[in-house]
């Protein structure tokens, strides 16, 4: 599936579904299992979330011109 995707995004885009997919199992674990995290990782988390939004917006001002 990651091959069929690949061919109809950009690799940026790519890479960024694969950020949120790792930040959604890291969040869906601390709910699920009741994983205990420190203020390092809601920073990390919080992070990643933001650059996905911001890459998110930018690409809808700016889209892609081929």
């Amino acid at each position: 599936i990651a091959y069929m995707i690949l061919q109809r995004v950009s690799p940026v885009t790519h890479s960024v579904g694969n950020c949120v997919k790792r930040v959604v199992v890291i969040v869906a674990s601390i709910f699920f299992f009741r994983t205990p995290i420190s203020l390092t990782n809601s920073i990390g988390t919080g992070i990643a979330l933001a650059g996905v939004f911001l890459y998110s917006q930018v690409k809808r001002i700016k889209p892609k011109t081929t």
